[in-house]
């Protein structure tokens, strides 16, 4: 089960950041680790995890028809 604090965190990273939220979190997490923080960095991890796992079940991420493909007239 989740952090409830992580989960909001996770929430409000999606609000303010929106698609870029889980790179955003990806860094952070990078940046704790590199300096040292590594219960700050796990911490990090696990709200990507509940970012991703968010945007998997999310339907916007389900795959649309091909909308590249257009009718074209005689030429």
């Amino acid at each position: 089960m989740d952090d409830p604090g992580e989960e909001l965190l996770a929430r409000n990273m999606v609000d303010v950041h929106g698609a870029e939220a889980a790179t955003i979190v990806r860094e952070n997490a990078r940046g704790a680790a590199v300096a040292g923080q590594p219960v700050q960095a796990k911490s990090w991890i696990r709200v990507l995890g509940i970012i991703q796992r968010s945007q998997a079940l999310s339907p916007r991420h389900v795959c649309a028809p091909d909308s590249r493909k257009t009718k074209r007239g005689p030429s």
